[in-house]
């Protein structure tokens, strides 16, 4: 069964927008340029799922592709508020129960939920390329792509926590890409597998896997 049908963009390119919104959005809060960074960890959303619905709805998905869009969607949005909610408490009252209650929200479930939706959107990428294969980046695009959304994955996992599930993720990727090859499949694996490696370099490096402010005041 086909889904109604979708935005007619280009596979490639809006793929290649995706990689590099998560590359600045989830950054530049953290650079906090001009002390807009609240202001841009609140368009962070926005910007993410936006250019994630113009990979999925490129060619005509069909109707479970667009339900694991969804849910994925709806989970890195949830996620993503729930961090920002718990930060904005915790800063508020650091030291008090409303700062320990926020740490386990922002530290624990608030990263689980919105790191896994963003898999998931990844995820939902590949099946939609399943359905309807499309026009994917070329050289120089693909190479921009998969270390924007490799390095993000690495920076973002670590400083979460939640770079096991990113690893059980890359394992996944990367075994369904040496089985099906298709190409956006395959670079989303390549971006995954970059990131595991960087994990592994940095627990090298610092015996363990400490989140970058743990390490370095930023």
């Amino acid at each position: 069964m086909q889904a109604a049908k979708g935005i007619r963009v280009d596979r490639g390119r809006a793929f290649l927008a995706f990689a590099l919104a998560v590359l600045a959005f989830h950054h530049l809060p953290t650079i906090d340029l001009l002390n807009l960074g609240i202001v841009i960890d609140g368009f962070t959303p926005l910007a993410v799922v936006g250019t994630a619905a113009a990979v999925v709805l490129s060619e005509r998905p069909t109707v479970p592709t667009l339900v694991v869009a969804f849910l994925a969607a709806l989970a890195y949005v949830d996620g993503h508020g729930i961090h920002m909610a718990a930060n904005a408490i915790n800063g508020a009252d650091p030291t008090g129960l409303a700062g320990e209650r926020a740490e386990l929200w922002d530290e624990r479930i608030g990263h689980i939920v919105w790191h896994v939706g963003w898999f998931g959107l990844v995820l939902a990428f590949c099946l939609a390329e399943r359905d309807r294969p499309g026009t994917i980046p070329g050289p120089l695009g693909s190479a921009i792509a998969v270390v924007a959304l490799g390095f993000t994955l690495f920076t973002s996992t670590v400083e979460g926590q939640t770079w096991p599930l990113m690893l059980a993720a890359a394992a996944l990727f990367v075994g369904w890409a040496a089985v099906a090859r298709r190409p956006l499949l395959v670079r989303s694996a390549a971006a995954f597998a970059l990131a595991a490696a960087l994990v592994g370099i940095w627990a090298l490096w610092q015996g363990g896997v400490p989140e970058f402010t743990e390490v370095w005041d930023v």
